[in-house]
This record gives C-alpha cells, sequence and structure tokens, in this order.
C-alpha cells in the first residue's frame, strides 16, 4: 500500500497523512484497554483485507475512537522529541472522527 490519504465529509487531511493509520491504529488499541475500542480497531484492520482502494470507518465507529486517539496523541507527544509520521497520521484522524460525528459522514481511508 503507498501512501494514504483521509476524507470524511468536508474534511480532507493533509497529503499522505493516513499512510501510518495501521501503526497509529495498533498502537491505541495497545494502549486502550476497553473493549469495544479493541473490536472498531480490529474490525478496521479486517477490512483492509477485502479491500481494494479504501476502507471506510463508519461515524458510529469514529466517534468511539475519538477518545483513544486524543489519549494516544497526547502520550505520543509527550514521548516523542520531534514530529513523527505517527503524530501526522493521529491528527488527521483524529480530526476525521470529528467531522465524521459532526456531519454523520464515514472516514474513507483511500490509498
Amino acid at each position: 500500500m503507498g501512501g494514504v490519504n483521509i476524507y470524511c465529509g468536508s474534511f480532507v487531511g493533509e497529503d499522505k497523512s493516513g499512510t501510518k493509520f495501521e501503526t497509529v491504529l495498533s498502537e491505541v488499541a495497545a494502549n486502550d484497554g476497553r473493549a469495544n475500542t479493541k473490536k472498531i480497531i480490529l474490525g478496521i484492520m479486517e477490512s483492509i483485507n477485502d479491500a481494494d482502494d479504501h476502507i471506510l470507518i463508519s461515524a458510529e465507529d469514529a466517534k468511539e475512537l475519538i477518545f483513544p486517539l486524543t489519549e494516544y496523541l497526547q502520550r505520543l507527544r509527550d514521548d516523542i522529541s520531534a514530529f513523527d509520521l505517527r503524530e501526522y497520521c493521529a491528527i488527521d484522524l483524529l480530526k476525521a472522527c470529528e467531522v465524521a460525528v459532526e456531519e454523520k459522514e464515514p472516514i474513507a481511508l483511500v490509498w
């Protein structure tokens, strides 16, 4: 998979900001103890196997990811000293989740 872009309703992420989304979501799942978060992320990861050029994350799942992504981004910023591609991804993924909830649109991760 090459560069991944993030779209949701009126939101368009920075160029290829979603490229590290698998890493970000795996790390979110590893650091968040809630079963629902892990279930949502597992479903997203499994959808990659059937995808041709994109996957969708429902607005309902996006709502559940806002809190763990916010915590992840804060921890990441506390741990890194320079800008990191995971931070680039987490910023846009979090914004896409917020827009998904507000506009009731799915998030598209497109490669």
